[in-house]
């Protein structure tokens, strides 16, 4: 019986702290462990909420990928730091390496049958050749850097294997010779650069630090380059070679005045000018007009050189649209946000009646090139003003079907090239040629998506569900095709073992879905408490019927997730980060939280609370014994474990294992079973006799893995 191994590739997901309130500040500081974080965040949400706008989605984003990078004291471990342990072991798995021969399934797009915001993967950026605008890059928090050569229609991936370039926000061609291109990292890889229109890179000096967010190079002057980024304005006069810092402080967005190089804008808090090509900087204060703080961006356009604005938000909401005709000297607001006057544009109604928004993680602004009055900005839709600012109509909406127009909530990124305005959001690239009225998707063809987890059906090898950051919940369908079917945060998803048609998904907290028509419909169905971010969900090997969730507590459902009853009560009083049932024995039940591993043989008429070495990220309970299992950990040491005792005792066999966190563990039935650990950066198999490990990470990227499942090949197939 031949078998093939299916897997989910969940890339980082890295949260684009931009906002200056406390919740995104607190993102962006690695000085403090991950609890201490959470306490401080935990504090902030019981005053502001957990509702939009309050940054509690984005924090649990942040919060759920931080726990991979952190040490055995909860400190935060540079990528850097796993890139190199990876690097390290490889050289030394070499002669072990096991072969794998991985292929991308999907999805690469979007096809929408009940979700209410589809999309293919979140973009940052993008950087198009200034004479042949088929030639486009662009940036992915955890997907790297993509090209196209013929306007969207193919994309290849640029940075796949090193797995410290997959988190970028900027990037830019050199207008000179556009072979160069710089593309601007977070989590302080800093600036890299290639010569050779993005097939090679490396990094450039030292400098630029924290997340970076703009890089802009002198239009004929190529040697100067300027880059603001979480530590500043950084400027090159030598090409990346070296850096000097010419003003301290986070900053947004820097740009140049069209007709004089010398004058330039940037903005963070605040906005600051230079008259000395960025040389040095001054604040542009109450004085001249700009009379609040706030997350900022500056936009120009050739079409006046004179004429400057600077979108500013008021927490998570929109605050201020200032507008300078005099190159910066001085500004005018020209519109000030206030929900009751329907000008919160960052908010989610496209009457901008709405409270709150999301400007701490999606803003944007660009201005026409040919009318200096024609002004767009977006936030969780895209609003176009013509009167140079003073009121704005909405062009989308983020949600589907709708009758305005549909482009994926959370832009970051609006980009006027020629005659065609460009979206960069958390669904993908979209395009429009006739001033944002109409919208194409470019993103086909990126595979990008950030999945949480995944299932397969044993029936079919073709169907497969999962659930991924910002986009929502898809199926592969029998056909092959995938159909996009919940919307939210797509998190844990099920397949019956009897009926491959029917399936489960969750959203966000562990809010629960089925459909019973392979994802062409659905039914909310009702959770029995609160969840953890991703919350486990589990089915009865042969009984459809049978469901078993990690809520607070372990809760079992008979009638296929309509109703739930807790058989954990008096014994587990806690949210659940992972939850297992024997395939062999169905009695047999672990659940996890932290390192507190929580077993019962007796369906949960009785547990046993135990403690693993190390938190546990994942458990694989053997096929035929119930009373082995494997538990991945969230440690740089104690990575991979194996219990013969129901997880009484266990023993290490991390042995040879790059020395970074495990995510996932998966076994199969054969005899001896292959063992297979997806990790921080690849994926990993022995042979369970066998000493130590091989590399099974051939064609893939080097991403995190958040999920191994096997999938047997039905006989008949061969």
């Amino acid at each position: 019986m031949k078998k093939f191994l299916l897997f989910l590739l969940a890339f980082t997901c890295t949260v684009n702290a931009f906002s200056q309130t406390d919740i995104y500040a607190l993102m962006e500081r690695t000085d403090i462990s991950i609890t201490e974080a959470e306490r401080i965040a935990g504090l902030h949400f019981q005053q502001v909420g957990m509702g939009r706008g309050s940054g509690y989605k984005q924090f649990q984003r942040w919060l759920y990928e931080r726990k991979f990078h952190t040490d055995e004291n909860g400190y935060y471990i540079q990528p850097a730091s796993d890139w190199n342990q990876y690097q390290q072991s490889n050289q030394q798995m070499r002669n072990s390496a096991t072969a794998a021969n991985w292929i991308p399934l999907g999805p690469s797009g979007w096809n929408r049958t009940t979700s209410w915001n589809p999309g293919t993967g979140r973009l940052t950026y993008l950087a198009i050749h200034p004479s042949n605008e088929q030639v486009i890059y662009v940036c992915s928090p955890g997907g790297g850097i993509w090209k196209t050569i013929n306007g969207g229609t193919n994309w290849i991936p640029l940075t796949d294997q090193n797995a410290s370039w997959m988190t970028a926000y900027a990037i830019t061609i050199d207008p000179v010779n556009t072979n160069i291109v710089y593309a601007g990292m977070a989590n302080n890889a800093g600036v890299i650069k290639s010569t050779d229109g993005g097939s090679n890179w490396t990094s450039t000096g030292a400098g630029p630090s924290g997340n970076v967010r703009k890089i802009l190079i002198h239009p004929s002057a190529n040697n100067i380059v300027f880059v603001a980024a979480t530590n500043g304005i950084w400027r090159s006069i030598n090409a990346g070679t070296s850096w000097t810092q010419v003003h301290t402080g986070s900053k947004e967005d820097i740009e140049f005045k069209p007709d004089d190089l010398n004058i330039m804008y940037a903005s963070g808090g605040d906005v600051y000018r230079s008259t000395n090509n960025g040389v040095s900087w001054t604040q542009v204060g109450a004085a001249q007009g700009i009379t609040n703080t706030g997350r900022t961006l500056v936009a120009v356009s050739p079409a006046n050189a004179n004429v400057v604005y600077a979108v500013q938000a008021s927490g998570s909401s929109f605050g201020r649209l200032y507008k300078s005709t005099d190159a910066g000297n001085s500004f005018t607001t020209t519109v000030v946000g206030n929900p009751a006057s329907g000008t919160n544009y960052f908010g989610y109604e496209s009457s901008g009646t709405g409270t709150g928004g999301q400007a701490g993680y999606d803003m944007a602004m660009d201005i026409s090139p040919v009318n200096a009055n024609d002004v767009y900005i977006a936030g969780i839709i895209c609003w176009r003003s013509t009167n140079g600012g003073t009121s704005f109509t909405a062009l989308t909406e983020w949600f589907l079907p709708n009758s305005l127009g549909y482009n994926h909530a959370d832009v970051h990124g609006l980009f006027w090239v020629n005659s065609t305005l460009y979206s960069l959001s958390d669904g993908g690239i979209y395009k429009s040629t006739d001033n944002g009225d109409n919208w194409t998707d470019l993103s086909p063809g990126l595979n990008i998506r950030q999945f949480y987890r995944i299932a397969n059906s044993q029936l079919n090898q073709n169907i497969i569900t999962g659930g991924a950051q910002d986009n929502g919940s898809v199926t592969r369908q029998a056909s092959g095709n995938w159909a996009d079917w919940l919307g939210a945060d797509g998190m844990e998803g099920l397949v019956s073992p009897t009926d491959p048609l029917k399936i489960w998904g969750t959203s966000q907290n562990g809010a629960l879905y089925r459909s019973v028509n392979g994802g062409n419909t659905y039914n909310g169905l009702g959770q029995p408490s609160s969840g953890q971010w991703v919350t486990p969900l589990w089915i009865h090997p042969t009984n459809e019927t049978i469901l078993y969730g990690g809520w607070t507590g372990v809760y079992k459902s008979t009638n296929s997730g309509s109703t739930w009853t807790n058989i954990s009560a008096g014994t587990i009083s806690t949210s659940l980060a992972d939850l297992a049932v024997s395939p062999s024995n169905p009695n047999y039940i672990y659940a996890s939280n932290g390192s507190i591993l929580y077993v019962t043989t007796n369906d949960g008429a009785t547990w046993a609370t135990r403690t693993a070495p190390a938190t546990i990220n994942d458990i694989a309970i053997d096929p035929t014994n119930p009373d082995k299992i494997w538990i991945a950990c969230n440690s740089t040491s104690n990575r991979v474990f194996v219990s013969t005792d129901a997880g009484a005792t266990f023993t290490n066999i991390s042995s040879n294992l790059p020395a970074i966190v495990a995510r996932s563990v998966a076994v199969d039935d054969q005899v001896p079973r292959n063992i297979y650990v997806g990790m921080n950066i690849g994926v990993y198999h022995k042979l369970e006799p066998d000493a130590g490990w091989g590399n099974y990470s051939d064609n893939l990227p080097l991403v995190a893995i958040n999920e191994l499942e096997i999938q047997k090949q039905p006989a008949n197939s061969g």
